[in-house]
């Protein structure tokens, strides 16, 4: 039987439930995505504030931080503390992604815009991204290159595929050519299923394997690219285990974690321990 500790925190009450293979049915990936083992996967069921969690980073062990969807706030998350702590950016709009460079938070929003967010973090620049009819909702840190890269969610003209828009650090600007392309007959074809969808939902770097991981809730599945965007893998989601998936980080050591929307239900982040490790 799986163990369950309810804990009250300080300004929010968080469900700490600590699962097994056996406490949902099925696999969470299908196939299983290789150095994971589902046996060792923990859920952690948020408060009603994070119901709308759209953005993931890593913090290091149980600490993270993430934005809401629809709130201009920076959430601090600290599951072994039991502490949740906020602070406002910027008004009400539609933040989709999260991800942090040194000490700066960088948000995406749907449009592509991009946001700069400085300690003490209620001060932002906003970066305008010009070209239209497209929907973001991935935003990944390549430190090797210096960019940050969007993936689209949805465009009015969808026959490229999967294409991703890079945005240099050092020089503030966008790239108006495609950093990569994943074409959407390589991604069916894996699915032997043209009648699918495929629409990014989230993606980060594994540090452990330079892997590309983007989730896309709608579709539930998880590709697998090299860091140049070219497609590997895809695992299925078990939508018992993903309700909503809208976030992806991983740990320095590999530690997958995904952060699921609330829908219907509670938000939660799902940890899934690299190399089978504790």
């Amino acid at each position: 039987m799986p163990a369950i500790r309810l804990i009250c925190a300080g300004v929010a009450l968080i469900l700490v439930l600590i699962t097994s293979c056996t406490s949902k049915s099925g696999k969470s990936f299908v196939p299983g995505v290789p150095g994971y083992n589902d046996k060792l996967r923990e859920v952690y069921i948020l408060n009603d504030d994070l119901l709308e969690i759209s953005g993931l980073v890593n913090l290091g062990d149980l600490r993270f931080a993430a934005v809401n969807d629809e709130e201009g706030e920076l959430f601090f998350i600290d599951l072994a503390r039991d502490s949740i702590t906020k602070t406002r950016f910027k008004g009400k709009g539609d933040y989709e992604e999260l991800v942090k460079v040194d000490s700066t938070y960088y948000v995406l929003e749907s449009s592509g815009d991009i946001i700069e967010v400085n300690p003490p973090y209620t001060d932002q620049t906003t970066y305008k991204f010009s070209k239209k009819n497209m929907e973001f909702e991935s935003l990944v840190y390549y430190p090797d290159r210096g960019k940050l890269v969007m993936i689209i969610k949805d465009r009015k003209k969808r026959k490229e595929g999967i294409a991703a828009y890079s945005f240099d650090l050092a020089k503030k600007k966008f790239d108006p050519k495609p950093f990569f392309v994943i074409s959407f007959k390589e991604v069916f074809t894996i699915l032997t299923n043209y009648n699918t969808e495929c629409k990014p939902s989230a993606a980060a770097l594994n540090p452990a394997n330079k892997k590309l991981y983007i989730i896309a809730a709608v579709g539930m599945v998880l590709l697998e690219c090299s860091a140049n965007g070219k497609l590997e893998h895809i695992y299925k989601l078990n939508p018992t285990h993903f309700s909503q998936p809208e976030g992806i980080s991983f740990a320095t050591n590999g530690d997958m974690f995904i952060s699921n929307e609330g829908a219907e239900g509670k938000a939660t982040i799902l940890k899934f321990p690299y190399g089978g490790v504790h």
